[in-house]
């Protein structure tokens, strides 16, 4: 992670507070804390990419109100349809099951397969990063000239959903532990 994308379980770490650090050492308590704080890494990250998600969003709706200004209702209906997409699944990465550190769990993760999970979001997030910068105003310029010239960056974009909600899909199998090898 570089300085301008600081490695958030960190940040989690050094904002420890004076309880949290008494429960580091005191045996029992240590292992339930350092999961706790990996959750709550992961929840900061979950937040930021739904945050990227709903940019994305606003950047749809901007074109959305390009093409309705020109009455091209040919590509208003993608539009909206991908504006749908990312909303769902914008909600879906925000509110995802965050999981407990309970002593009968259903589905035991624990610390190095949290920490996996996290290496794993790290192509998951640039991507996002990545849809966002295609749909910006630099990114994305509709011709009404020409509206039909837009429908290649649509599906475009309409790939890049898909190849999201797939990588979001493998990253809960790797969570439960059911994700085929």
């Amino acid at each position: 992670m570089s300085e301008a994308n600081p490695d958030i379980r960190q940040q989690v770490e050094a904002n420890r507070g004076a309880l949290k650090k008494l429960q580091l050492l005191i045996p029992g308590l240590r292992g339930y804390r350092s999961k706790e704080d990996i959750r709550v890494s992961d929840e900061l990250l979950r937040n930021q990419v739904a945050d990227r998600l709903d940019r994305v969003k606003t950047n749809l709706e901007g074109l959305r109100k390009q093409v309705a200004a020109t009455n091209d209702l040919t590509n208003l209906t993608g539009v909206g349809s991908l504006i749908s997409q990312v909303q769902g699944f914008s909600g879906e990465v925000r509110h995802a099951a965050q999981g407990y550190a309970g002593w009968v769990a259903p589905i035991t993760v624990n610390e190095d397969k949290l920490n996996k999970l996290y290496d794993y979001d790290y192509s998951f997030v640039s991507s996002v990063f990545q849809l966002e910068e295609s749909t910006s105003s630099e990114g994305l310029t509709y011709d009404s000239s020409a509206p039909n010239s837009i429908q290649t960056s649509l599906g475009q974009i309409a790939r890049a959903v898909s190849d999201l909600k797939q990588k979001w899909s493998m990253r809960i199998e790797m969570v439960e532990g059911i994700a085929l090898k």
